[in-house]
C-alpha cells in the first residue's frame, strides 16, 4: 500500500468492506475469508500466498485451498469430495491418499505432488499434536 500510496480507505472502498476491517488486517486481529485474501492480492498485485507468508515448503492442505480462494464447501464440491472428508484432511485426521491429490490439484491449480506433500504436512502436525497429549 505504501508503495502506490493507498490509503485503508482507498482499499477498503475497492473491497466493499469497512475501514475497521482493513485496519483488523494489518494489524493481524483478523484474516479475510478466501476468496476476498484472492481479490485483496490482486488489487495489491501479489499472490495471496504473499498476504499468508505461508512459504511453499511449509504449506499444509489448508493453505493450498486458502491461496485458491476457496472456501472448504466450495473446493470440496468442485474436486467432488463432501466437505467433512475435505475437513478431515485440512485437519490431518484423514491418511493421505494419492489418489485424492489429482482433483484437489485440479481445483487448487498445482501439481498434485504439492497437494501430497501439504497434505503431509497436515498429517504430521496432527500426529505431532497428538502425542503430545498422550503419554
Amino acid at each position: 500500500m505504501s508503495r502506490s500510496g493507498a490509503t485503508v480507505e482507498d482499499l477498503a472502498v475497492v473491497l466493499a468492506v469497512s475501514t475497521s476491517t482493513v485496519e483488523g488486517w494489518m494489524s493481524a486481529r483478523r484474516t479475510p475469508e478466501p476468496p476476498l485474501l484472492v481479490e485483496l492480492a490482486r488489487v495489491l498485485k501479489l499472490r495471496p500466498a504473499d498476504l499468508t507468508l505461508v512459504s511453499e515448503d511449509d504449506e499444509r492442505l489448508h493453505d493450498l485451498r486458502v491461496h485458491a480462494g476457496l472456501l472448504q464447501a466450495d473446493a470440496a464440491s468442485a474436486a467432488g469430495l463432501r466437505q467433512p472428508q475435505l475437513s478431515k484432511m485440512e485437519r490431518g485426521v484423514a491418511v493421505p491418499r494419492e489418489e485424492l491429490c489429482e482433483p484437489l490439484a485440479r481445483v487448487y491449480e498445482v501439481e498434485p505432488g504439492r497437494v501430497l506433500a501439504a497434505w503431509n504436512r497436515s498429517r504430521e502436525d496432527r500426529r505431532r499434536h497428538a502425542g503430545s497429549k498422550l503419554p
